[in-house]
């Protein structure tokens, strides 16, 4: 029985820090150098992700601009509207990290394309690098905004997050 206690108490510890490396020491990756296929902006959209990939559209790191829009139909209204740059979007199904990579592998499939960059908030960062590497089974550059540390979101996160860390590793790799 102490030993039971022993173990559920470092499961726990061990999710803790998981939980607080992952929200309060992220790993934001650089812009590459070279243009990617496609900038995939994962949602919600908010108000500073668009025009954040906007400007990375606008300085030719990418060929195509999607945008996740999860719950917000009127996001893509973006995509009907003309730009200097393909854009396109989509509702992912399931609407979840890994429901956007699966979407964003199938449009990459018919669309023939190799590489992305994917665009979020910091502390969601580690875990779409997981998820999408897992579902499209190669290297997965993620950047996007550091949020203050003292964002009241952060405590919430870092059970969030933890959460499906858990969540993705129990449901392993994506579907084929």
């Amino acid at each position: 029985m102490a030993g039971a206690a022993a173990l559920a108490v470092l499961v726990a510890g061990s999710l803790g820090l998981l939980g607080w490396w992952v929200v309060y020491h992220p790993t934001l990756d650089l812009v590459p150098d070279e243009p990617v296929d496609a900038l995939l902006v994962i949602g919600p959209l908010e108000p500073w992700r668009v025009p954040a990939a906007e400007e990375l559209m606008r300085q030719g790191k990418a060929r195509n601009l999607v945008l996740s829009t999860p719950n917000m139909p009127w996001d893509a209204m973006y995509c009907q509207e003309p730009h200097d740059w393909p854009a396109y979007c989509f509702p992912p199904e399931p609407s979840t990290t890994r429901g956007e990579a699966m979407n964003y592998r199938s449009l990459a499939r018919e669309k023939g394309w190799k590489s992305v960059l994917v665009l979020t908030v910091d502390f969601h960062a580690d875990r779409t690098r997981f998820t999408f590497e897992r579902c499209l089974r190669t290297d997965v550059p993620v950047t996007g905004q550091h949020r203050p540390e003292a964002d009241p979101h952060r405590r919430f996160m870092m059970v969030y997050q933890t959460a499906g860390f858990v969540k993705e590793t129990l449901l392993g790799r994506c579907p084929a």
